[in-house]
């Protein structure tokens, strides 16, 4: 009977349940977040010297995104009344906000155009590369729809390609970094106006500017973005592309009259396709392009199929790897002589599906799908603060977490394991100090995680 629990009372204690927002909060700092944002935002906006500060929005923006436990705007209100939310945040009690606030500030960011959200997610970017160092560039575009089908007066909130009302952003990924986005109405498709090349041009600028002059760049997009004006566009910058298109019925015919002798194999382990390496022109354009057909002859059911496969596993791959001799010359000089040959065409074209489970990744993040304003310059507010929280997230496991935690890990797991753990938040001596309980501590090496968070890589600000 001495172990039972006999009594309850309340208690004063500064006791959190999310111990680990401190951590990646104390990683935020030390990185310089704050100063990429102040640094872009004043540019466009003015703050008065009372009420909430930027960096304080920006602080407890970020954490609300981290958390993922109430997403809603009046969840602010529940957290400001929170003694320990505050600590866990570095924060006094007076200095957290209300939903009133954040909503104010949220308005305050809606004139922000697209262009200057996406000069804070440049930097982010430049800061990564200079980083990792790679020597070949291969980046991802897509669109992700987010269904609001339920929301009855978002301005912008339109029908999309998949028969939901809601919002259609254009992504530009880099492995798992989201580092250019237009956020767009639902209507907007993928090759919606000059967005697509527009966009791919100014990363590809930003590169060479601020990385490497001469690096080869390797653009993937699926058959949305499969557009001749496009194509004439990435020979004249000198990057390679590699873009799926349907088939259409005269390139079935020609597809159905090839011999088997004609065609080669890739296997991944699971599926095995049949492809043939040709080059084809369209009727309306002015010149011919490297293609590859490829078909599936075995499922990953170990399924043989005859003959031509359905329209969804047919498709014809576009590139002008091989045909630039300019680009191709880059791209040999880095060590991508590999890229030349079919089958790794084939294989960066299918690692479109491992970029798209950034979509996967940033919903999960969000929780849900539907954006929380009426306005559309307030929800794209909302929107690339959710993009950066993501790319937070992300360079936090590759630079502080990596040894406790797979760097593929999504959000819910991340949060159950690095967030969700008791903390006591006590003073003494001149100190204030961040208790974790034993094992907790011991699992996770949190002394070296502290260590890690107060001694980031930083953020270049020049």
């Amino acid at each position: 009977m001495k172990t039972k629990i006999t009594k309850i009372k309340a208690t004063d204690a500064k006791i959190s349940s999310r111990g680990g927002l401190t951590l990646i909060i104390k990683y935020i700092e030390n990185i310089k977040l704050y100063e990429v944002i102040t640094g872009v935002v004043l540019l466009k906006l003015v703050f008065a010297g009372k009420g909430l500060s930027l960096q304080q929005f920006v602080k407890q923006v970020i954490a609300h995104f981290i958390d993922g436990t109430n997403m809603s705007i009046s969840g602010f209100d529940q957290k400001k009344k929170d003694k320990s939310y505050a600590a866990i945040l570095e924060n006094k009690p007076n200095e957290m906000a209300s939903s009133h606030q954040i909503k104010r500030m949220f308005i305050k960011f809606s004139i922000m155009p697209n262009s200057l959200y996406n000069m804070i997610l440049h930097k982010l970017f430049t800061w990564r590369l200079k980083i990792d160092k790679p020597k070949i560039i291969t980046i991802g575009i897509d669109t992700m729809v987010l269904d609001n089908d339920y929301s009855l007066k978002k301005e912008g909130c339109e029908p999309t390609y998949k028969n939901k009302k809601g919002f259609q952003p254009l992504h530009i990924n880099w492995g798992p970094y989201l580092i250019d986005v237009t956020f767009r109405n639902g209507k907007a498709h993928s090759n919606h106006g000059t967005d697509y090349i527009d966009r791919v041009t100014a990363v590809v600028n930003l590169i060479r500017k601020e990385y490497d002059q001469d690096i080869p760049i390797i653009l993937c997009a699926d058959s949305g973005f499969s557009d001749q004006k496009a194509f004439d566009h990435f020979d004249d910058l000198n990057i390679h592309f590699i873009t799926t298109s349907r088939l259409y019925d005269d390139e079935r015919i020609y597809a159905q009259q090839l011999t088997s002798e004609q065609f080669s194999q890739l296997s991944n382990g699971q599926i095995t396709w049949k492809y043939f390496d040709f080059g084809s022109k369209r009727k309306s354009w002015k010149q011919f392009r490297r293609s590859i057909f490829t078909t599936v002859s075995c499922d990953e059911n170990g399924q043989y199929l005859l003959g031509l496969s359905s329209n969804k596993t047919d498709n014809f791959i576009f590139t002008n790897i091989g045909t630039n001799e300019k680009a191709d010359e880059k791209l040999i000089q880095a060590g991508g002589q590999k890229y030349l040959e079919a089958e790794n065409v084939i294989r960066l074209s299918h690692q479109r599906g491992a970029d798209e489970l950034i979509h996967r990744s940033i919903k999960e993040l969000a929780t849900k799908e539907q954006l929380p304003f009426k306005r559309m310059g307030m929800n794209r507010a909302y929107y690339f603060f959710m993009v950066i929280s993501h790319f937070i997230f992300e360079v936090y496991k590759r630079d502080v977490t990596e040894e406790v935690i797979s760097v593929n890990s999504y959000p819910n797991t991340f949060r159950r394991k690095i967030i969700d753990f008791a903390a006591k938040i006590t003073s003494g001596s001149g100190y204030i100090i961040f208790n974790i309980p034993r094992c907790i501590f011991n699992e996770f090496k949190m002394d070296n995680l502290w260590k890690k968070c107060l001694s980031p890589p930083i953020i270049q600000l020049g």
